[in-house]
């Protein structure tokens, strides 16, 4: 029996006709998936399918040996493969702008790290998609069958037909509110539309020095308290998320140092403004925000603001940040010390974040006068269990063998060792401060949060198209020094009073600066924290072609709406 079936498959695959319709349903795979997955209104749903079948169908009459087109649009095979790779990881959504910028942006380190846990996913979906459907295409090519002209004619019609039923079931989606755009909808369209969004955005990051050459803060410090040495440090932290710091309520005790820190102030409801890190911290190191993004190409970070208001700047950063603008900010300081480029013995392993501290220390020791110094951290960057000193991994197990549901309780126990060792670098950093004698003050946050395997929809990472409560929930504390209380007092009852109140990413920048006591027209002081003007404001998201929506319509499920309930994030119910 299954050699008449085999038989039956052979004939079957012997004719063009039949390869014919089979490369058309191959081509719509990763549509009929996203239709499955992704939240669509049905019309849209349904045009999304019809559309491209329609085109695929007609592109492939072409020629008269349809794996001769196959072989010709072998780009779209592979893109396809990248989709469903993508589908696989996030569970929805097509390739965003933001993951074709983090292909240029992940350093050796960061890559090797993913693919090398996702490499039976790759070799999956090759083995089963993209090498059978070449191998077709290549006997399409050879055998000596052909499409006859009265088939080519006949389904050219049926083409246009299918056609313009596609279209005008998107078009019923406006009668029922809903909006339908090919670029935005249509699979590949929009995938190809998200890799142009994608170059002209990095082309505006590498104009970024022609286009804000001519801005200044005009910042000043008109008050320097005691003519005592100030010292402001902002850390940016990376993929943490407050739900696994004990300070907020987690059961580990995963936070010892900041549970203990006198003078420390934590921000209990915060939420990102993306979750991508070249989105997030540009966001974080400047006047821009998911509101007003665009101002980022003509405005320059918060290190040039403090150089002119007379501090000494320095940016210390254990990341690599190739083709971001982050990077083009760190170099506004007036020591950038790029610790990624440093022999760490292997071009694919990076520093533990603790390397950080001696730099720190020898610049609290040998700069003079006020000082503002970024540090641009790991954190908690998979692969987890290189992030952290092995003195560190207190919870175990903690080494996973990969990236998949049965390795939770690994992931877990080496992500919270992560936070763990997170919580030691800031320890150590107000050491450092505090014993200079200086007023001072450290800001942290996180650039965003990270899914591990946490509910039933089993997501993992973080820059999906489409984010989760996980990756939204960020930890954000501000710690002040003695004499900074002393010296400022109203600034530090200020933070304590807000403490409470819903937090965003973009008011980090006004508030470093208030700390600060630095003026310019450009600092907001309704976004500061430390300031009686701080106001509650809507929540914004940046979305993938960086428009701003609400943090709760960004396609959140009931499932992150109720661990947002469970951590009291306020949202518009």
């Amino acid at each position: 029996m299954n050699m008449n079936i085999l038989a039956k498959i052979k004939r079957g695959l012997s004719t063009q006709k039949h390869l014919y319709f089979l490369f058309g349903v191959l081509f719509i795979i990763p549509n009929c998936v996203l239709f499955v997955t992704d939240p669509m209104p049905v019309t849209v749903g349904i045009a999304s399918i019809i559309i491209p079948l329609a085109v695929w169908f007609g592109v492939l009459l072409l020629s008269r040996k349809p794996g001769i087109i196959v072989w010709i649009l072998l780009p779209k095979v592979i893109l396809d493969g990248g989709q469903l790779v993508l589908l696989y990881l996030f569970g929805e959504s097509v390739i965003a702008v933001d993951m074709y910028l983090n292909l240029i942006s992940s350093n050796a380190s960061e890559a090797s790290e993913l693919l090398g846990n996702i490499f039976l996913v790759i070799i999956c979906v090759f083995l089963f998609y993209t090498l059978p459907t070449l191998c077709l295409a290549f006997y399409s090519v050879k055998i000596k069958d052909s499409l006859p002209d009265v088939f080519r004619k006949k389904w050219g019609k049926i083409s246009l037909l299918l056609l313009m039923a596609g279209v005008l079931s998107g078009c019923l989606s406006f009668l029922q509110g809903n909006t339908f755009s090919v670029k935005k909808d249509i699979y590949p369209a929009n995938a190809i539309y998200n890799l142009y969004f994608a170059f002209d955005k990095a082309n505006r990051n590498k104009n970024y020095h022609l286009t804000s050459a001519n801005f200044t803060f005009h910042a000043t410090k008109p008050v320097q308290v005691n003519n005592n040495r100030e010292i402001y440090v902002l850390l940016v932290g990376e993929t943490a998320r407050a739900m696994e710091w004990s300070l907020y309520g987690y059961e580990r005790e995963t936070t010892p140092h900041m549970d203990k820190l006198s003078g420390l102030v934590y921000f209990k409801d915060v939420i990102t403004q993306s979750n991508n890190t070249h989105k997030s911290v540009p966001i974080i190191l400047s006047a821009a925000s998911a509101e007003d993004y665009d101002i980022l190409y003509q405005k320059k970070s918060i290190i040039t603001a403090f150089k002119e208001a007379g501090f000494h700047t320095v940016a210390i950063v254990n990341q690599k940040l190739t083709g971001s603008l982050i990077s083009t900010f760190y170099r506004e300081a007036d020591t950038y010390i790029d610790m990624s480029t440093f022999n760490t013995g292997s071009y694919l392993t990076s520093l533990h974040d603790d390397a950080i501290l001696p730099y720190l220390q020898k610049e609290v020791d040998d700069a003079e006068g006020n000082l503002f110094i970024v540090l641009h951290t790991y954190g908690s960057h998979f692969n987890y269990y290189e992030r952290y000193s092995k003195e560190f991994a207190f919870y175990t197990p903690d080494k996973a063998e990969g990236i998949r549901a049965t390795c939770k309780t690994k992931l877990r126990n080496a992500y919270d060792n992560s936070i763990l060792f997170t919580d030691y670098v800031l320890g150590e950093v107000v050491n450092i401060l505090e014993k200079s004698g200086a007023c001072s003050s450290m800001l942290y946050l996180s650039d965003h949060g990270e899914d591990i395997f946490d509910d039933a929809r089993a997501r993992y990472l973080h820059a999906s198209p489409i984010p989760t409560y996980y990756q939204l929930h960020i930890p954000y504390i501000i710690w002040f020094s003695d004499n900074y209380q002393r010296d400022y007092p109203e600034k530090y009852q200020q933070a304590l009073k807000h403490k409470a109140w819903p937090v965003s990413t973009n008011s980090v920048f006004h508030t470093m600066l208030d700390i600060a006591g630095i003026e310019t027209k450009e600092a907001d002081p309704s976004l500061s924290l430390t300031n009686e003007a701080f106001i509650v404001r809507d929540r914004m998201y940046l979305d993938d072609h960086d428009d701003p929506i609400p943090f709760w319509k960004v396609g959140l499920k009931k499932l992150d709406f109720e661990m947002m309930d469970k951590w009291n994030i306020s949202y518009d119910k």
